[in-house]
């Protein structure tokens, strides 16, 4: 009965590993057709104004160069009071587009944990210079 239980045990192992390998493999779980890049922030709106541990939101915009291009991600780096916001955006060049509408804003939200005047820069595409906000922070 223990070889038995042994040559069940090792033909389970390989079952299982045969598949997993057959997973990395496979071609529709790899997302390689998929572009990220870092657009430029035209647009920002938001308060002047906010409590402390209040979250508040930035309506940000960018112009896109297609239909796919979709929001893919916001990137922040904090020194002291200044908070560098960076947008990136993703394009699936496998996907059809014709025809479809993408929304070109998305939400950045911001909670300061002390008072004082924080800034925003949200950076422009390639590092440049982009747009800054002020908010105090009461």
């Amino acid at each position: 009965m223990n070889k038995f239980l042994s040559v069940f045990a090792i033909l389970i192992m390989l079952v299982t590993a045969s598949c997993q390998k057959a997973e990395m493999n496979n071609p529709a779980n790899a997302d390689t057709a998929t572009l990220v890049k870092q657009a430029a922030i035209t647009i920002v709106n938001g308060p002047l104004t906010a409590s402390v541990n209040q979250e508040v939101s930035f309506n940000v915009s960018w112009p896109y160069t297609g239909n796919c291009e979709k929001f893919k991600s916001f990137k922040t780096s904090t020194v002291k009071d200044t908070t560098h916001i960076k947008l990136f955006v993703a394009t699936n060049a496998n996907e059809d587009c014709t025809g479809k509408e993408v929304k070109r804003s998305s939400v950045y939200k911001f909670k300061a944990a002390n008072p004082g005047i924080y800034i925003l820069k949200f950076v422009g595409a390639d590092n440049k210079p982009g747009i800054i906000d002020t908010v105090r922070v009461k």
